[in-house]
């Protein structure tokens, strides 16, 4: 960081009011010129509205296929996605490797990759991880929220670690070069694939407890454990996971920025935005299934960091990274290139 950008970490932002003429022809032309990565769109939501993204600059969505499903669920909701992808084919283009999302940033589309929150579409054979592999998926968070065969999610109170099926599903997922993901999961659980892992773990759409505190929020201590080998998390647009009431400014979000690089330094945060919008039915059906704890998650409507309410205004958050006195390094890193390296990096190995 550079001097203005390390004020910020010391709790001093710079004053908001507009961006001057020559720092919005450089954040304008940083956000048109970067690869811009959102590490988590919830896919229903995704689907239906992928040109705000397209509207935003973005240049690659990670979009959740499967979470608590099963496994003939999963290829359903897979084939879909296919569908879909053959359908818009002009501005939408899968990839499985960090290649293809430059070549779509070169193409003018809009590169996707498919993501699970979850491993329920695994099931109890972790032979299907390579099946999954081979479809395209390339990141697999082990648990949302609840336990599952894998380990404990973050809502659960026994907070048990990484079990031994579990410890076979990261090794395969290691093998087949698919990145794990620790958001949504337990303390313990996370800790421990972060041992048992022999690639970095990211953390795809999390904030920090110590900025606000939240079960879906990350400890330092975890922050530590996943920077410190490398990993890289996602900043989280979710408003009850930025603050702790009413809709989060930038600068709330950005907060959380400033934490992790107090931590780890910079180089560790990218974007999982997690633009997710659903109608009370569904919301109270979560609430009753247990899947989501009314604490953690208010009832809707819910409304993402001011200036950046949707991804189709994603150029303000560049244009506030900017005015923050951020180098055009750190704001590259921040947009994409912190996910896309760790994405090569684990990829690769596929």
């Amino acid at each position: 960081m550079n001097q203005t950008s390390l004020a910020t970490s010391q709790g001093v932002s710079a004053p908001q009011g507009g961006v001057a003429p020559e720092a919005a022809q450089r954040a304008e032309a940083l956000h048109r010129t970067s690869i811009i990565v959102d590490g988590t769109c919830p896919g229903d939501h995704w689907s239906e509205n992928f040109d705000q993204w397209i509207t935003g600059g973005a240049t690659c969505c990670v979009v959740t296929v499967a979470s608590t499903e099963s496994a003939r669920e999963t290829m359903k909701s897979i084939g879909g996605f296919y569908k879909l992808l053959s359908e818009s084919s002009d501005r939408l283009v899968l990839a499985t490797t960090t290649e293809e999302i430059r070549q779509a940033k070169t193409d003018g589309k809009l590169a996707v990759v498919m993501q699970f929150q979850g491993t329920h579409p695994i099931e109890y054979d972790y032979n299907l991880v390579e099946l999954y592999g081979r479809l395209g998926v390339r990141i697999v968070q082990l648990t949302y929220n609840q336990r599952s065969a894998v380990g404990d999610g973050c809502e659960e109170p026994g907070n048990a670690g990484l079990s031994e099926f579990g410890h076979k599903v990261v090794e395969e997922l290691n093998r087949l070069g698919i990145a794990v993901d620790l958001a949504h999961t337990g303390v313990q659980t996370s800790l421990d694939a972060i041992e048992a892992s022999a690639s970095p773990c990211i953390v795809s759409h999390s904030n920090c407890s110590s900025v606000h505190k939240s079960k879906r929020n990350l400890s330092d201590e975890l922050i530590r454990a996943v920077t410190g080998n490398g990993g890289v998390i996602g900043l989280n647009g979710f408003p009850a996971f930025v603050r702790d009431a009413g809709a989060p400014t930038l600068d709330d979000l950005i907060d959380h920025m400033v934490h992790i690089d107090s931590l780890a330094g910079s180089g560790h945060v990218g974007l999982g935005l997690d633009y997710y919008q659903c109608g009370i039915v569904q919301y109270e059906q979560f609430i009753s299934d247990g899947l989501w704890h009314p604490g953690n998650y208010p009832p809707p409507p819910w409304n993402f960091p001011a200036g950046i309410e949707d991804p189709s205004t994603l150029h303000r958050l560049t244009d506030r990274l900017v005015e923050r006195g951020y180098t055009d390094e750190e704001i590259r890193g921040v947009l994409g290139e912190n996910w896309m390296r760790i994405f090569d990096k684990i990829w690769s190995k596929a």
